[in-house]
Formats: C-alpha cells, sequence, structure tokens
C-alpha cells in the first residue's frame, strides 16, 4: 500500500520542482542589467551595445558583428566618413564582444534586428572554425535560446542550462530592488559613450585613461606568436565526413543570423578578418559562398608593421582595413 503513495509522492514532488523551475525561468526583469553583467575594466561594450540598440536614435545602417578582430580592426567613424566621401551617407555601429564563440554572435544580431531595422549585417569570419560555445553566453542569451542551444558537442549547454534559473531569479530580484531604489550595483555604465564606440585607434578603459593602439612586432617576434598560436588550436578530431557534426555549433549559429537577417530584410556580407600570416581566403567561406559576399582584405595586410600582436590590426592596420571595407561596402546595394 505504501509504494503506490510513495510514487505519488514522488511525481508530485517532481512535478512541483519542475514548474518551479519553469517558473523561475520566465520570471521578468530589466534586460539591461545582463549586458551589465558582462563587462570588465578592460575593454567593456555590453553595456554600450545595449544602449546603441534601444536607446540611441541614430540609425544603423551597417552593424558588424563579431570578436576582438572585428572591434579593433573595424573604426566606424571613419568608415562613416569614407562612405560621405563615396556619396554614400550612412550610420555604422561596431557591435563586438572579446572572445571566440558564434553563439554570442547569433545574440547581438538577434538583439539587434529584433529591435530596430539593419540594412546591413557585416559577420566576421576568421580562417577556422571555432567549434567551442562563447564562454559568456549565459549572460546575455534570451532564456529560449539557452533552452535552444544545440546540444550535441556543445561543452557549456548542461552548465548553462544549470544556471538559467539562478541567473533569472538574481535579475528579477535586482530588478525589484533597482525599482524601489534599492539596488547597488556592482557596474555602473558610464555616462553614454556616443553612436560610435570604437577601439581601432585607442582603448578607454573604465578609469577614463587611453591606450593607445600603436604596438608593432619585429617579423621574427610575430613569426614566433603565430607558433605559439598554431601550437593553440586544436585542428579537427573527426573525419571529413562527420565534421557537420564536428562543427555543428558554429554552423547552426551563423545559419541562424543568415535566417534572421533574411527575415527582417536585412543584407549579410562576411568579413575576413585575418590573422598575421593566415591564408588568403578562410576556408570556412568555401561552404558559405553562395549564400552571402565576402570582403577580403588580406592582400592589404601583408606588411608586419599594421600588426599589434598575431590577430590583432594596430592602428595603421586598422585604418588600412576600414578605408577597404568601406571601398567594398559602398558597392553595396543596400548602402545605395
Amino acid at each position: 500500500m505504501a509504494a503506490p503513495g510513495l510514487r505519488r509522492f514522488v511525481l508530485l514532488f517532481a512535478a512541483g520542482a519542475l514548474a518551479g523551475v519553469l517558473g523561475m525561468t520566465l520570471l521578468p526583469h530589466d534586460k539591461y542589467l545582463r549586458y551589465q553583467a558582462l563587462n570588465d575594466g578592460t575593454a567593456p561594450t555590453a553595456y554600450w551595445i545595449y544602449e546603441r540598440i534601444h536607446d540611441d536614435p541614430a540609425p544603423i545602417d551597417v552593424a558588424f558583428i563579431g570578436t576582438s578582430r572585428t572591434g579593433l580592426s573595424v573604426h566606424t567613424r571613419r568608415l562613416e566618413d569614407d562612405l560621405q566621401r563615396l556619396g554614400i551617407h550612412a550610420k555604422a555601429a561596431n557591435l563586438h564582444i572579446v572572445k571566440n564563440g558564434v553563439n554570442m554572435q547569433y545574440v547581438v544580431a538577434k538583439e539587434l534586428l529584433e529591435s530596430r531595422p539593419v540594412r546591413l549585417l557585416v559577420v566576421e569570419i576568421i580562417e577556422w572554425e571555432d567549434r567551442k560555445p562563447h564562454p559568456d553566453f549565459i549572460y546575455l542569451a534570451d532564456p529560449i535560446d539557452i533552452l535552444e542551444a544545440p546540444l550535441l558537442l556543445n561543452l557549456n549547454y548542461f552548465s548553462d542550462l544549470a544556471r538559467l534559473p539562478g541567473r533569472q531569479v538574481d535579475l528579477f530580484l535586482q530588478t525589484q530592488l533597482q525599482r524601489h531604489g534599492l539596488r547597488k550595483p556592482d557596474f555602473v555604465p558610464p555616462p553614454y559613450e556616443g553612436s560610435n564606440l570604437d577601439h581601432a585607434e585607442y582603448i578607454q578603459t573604465l578609469d577614463g585613461v587611453r591606450h593607445p593602439r600603436d604596438e608593432r612586432h619585429t617579423a621574427e617576434q610575430m613569426a614566433a606568436l603565430r607558433a605559439a598560436q598554431d601550437r593553440a588550436i586544436t585542428p579537427a578530431l573527426l573525419p571529413a565526413a562527420l565534421e557537420q557534426i564536428e562543427f555543428r555549433l558554429p554552423r547552426t549559429y551563423l545559419d541562424r543570423i543568415l535566417e534572421l537577417a533574411r527575415a527582417h530584410g536585412t543584407g549579410v556580407v562576411f568579413l575576413y578578418t585575418p590573422r598575421f600570416g593566415g591564408p588568403p581566403e578562410p576556408p570556412p567561406y568555401a561552404r558559405l559562398a553562395g549564400r552571402a559576399e565576402l570582403i577580403n582584405p588580406w592582400p592589404r595586410l601583408q606588411d608586419v608593421g599594421l600588426w599589434g600582436d598575431v590577430t590583432h590590426l594596430n592602428w595603421d592596420g586598422a585604418q588600412r582595413l576600414t578605408d577597404f571595407v568601406a571601398a567594398a561596402l559602398a558597392r553595396r546595394p543596400e548602402l545605395r
């Protein structure tokens, strides 16, 4: 007689626990608090990305999505001036977030495209496919995107899922405290920094200090840096026939970005942001060639003096890349 009662209790307890977890996941909160959580004192951008998308009435005609390679390579104010000289009036925004992980680029693209019209999305592509998810995806992603993330070979899926209810409760409580003037935040965004937050010429840390991006290395030093990075890159582990499984995560999110753009009538172009000594064409683009054009500045970036380190241009290199990109964008029908 006790066994049926015990089973009923266990089932009711499990159902109640599941309902509680689901309830926590659905708790409302101020999304801006998410974008304040992912910031450090070195080169923060997340809080500004939210402000630029939601609070600044200036249009975003051209949006750059990517990692620090894009952030340190594209100077949007210079790009706007270049386009103006070519007879095109357009506003650009560099919405990069540091660290690799295409799932984070999807999060930013979704926040942007579902919030305001964009004429052209410029998506970073590099010389290799990063199979790993962005380590900070859990901070910015919508709950539905955490639940619907690819499971296969996604090393962060279950940890993100486990952290989601706690994140939602914390954000809900912070929102309530904020509403009543009781919140004491760990991070306070600076006053709005304008429609263009560019890190290509200098990086201004939160203490107000500007750090010019004039780094340079000798050819020998750059070769050593490149060799060190080569040792850190994990090559494909599965046979070529199984590459769709191994690289399912980045390819899934690239597909989602392209689908989002198509659904919102936004054009897409890929921008190759190479590393020093990288291949003339990014191999991942071979499977994407029929879906969007590639802007490839590689031939203009072969001088060692244009590089701050093996994966990032210095200010001289960023100016050269920005001017090249502006000339390519001026030919795009979306900006005509």
